[in-house]
């Protein structure tokens, strides 16, 4: 096998695995959000005890927090097949950026909840 052909072959490969990553996120973004609005109807529409509402808001957070993950190795694995200058600043602003809400985003899910077994995931449902 040529290098170029090995070049191709690995191409043809990270765009598959491009899409699978990202798809991922978005799936974890689905799951997420149906968990959350699932557990806000049953919470307002069936009368349960507390309409306290953050034990949903921190398994959304952890939804997205894992979801950005995934959209930062989809980022790397672009760059790996481009790797241009503009490519690579390009990632290192979307890295930092994404870091950056990710950093946030768990602060406010610590704020929210300093017990860490609700951030681990073990108490995180309104039951």
């Amino acid at each position: 096998m040529t290098v170029a052909a090995s070049e191709g072959a690995l191409r043809t490969v990270f765009s598959y695995l491009i899409v699978i990553v990202e798809a991922c996120g978005g799936l974890v973004i689905a799951i997420g959000v149906g968990r959350a609005i699932t557990s806000y109807v049953r919470t307002c529409c069936f009368g349960r005890r507390s309409r306290d509402h953050t034990g949903l808001r921190i398994t959304l957070g952890r939804s997205m927090v894992l979801a950005l993950e995934f959209q930062v190795a989809a980022d790397i694995l672009k760059t790996g097949l481009s790797p241009t200058w503009q490519d690579i600043l390009l990632l290192a602003a979307t890295i930092t950026l994404r870091t950056v809400l990710n950093i946030l985003m768990e602060r406010e899910l610590e704020f929210l909840s300093p017990d860490p077994s609700v951030l681990a995931g073990e108490s995180a449902r309104d039951d």
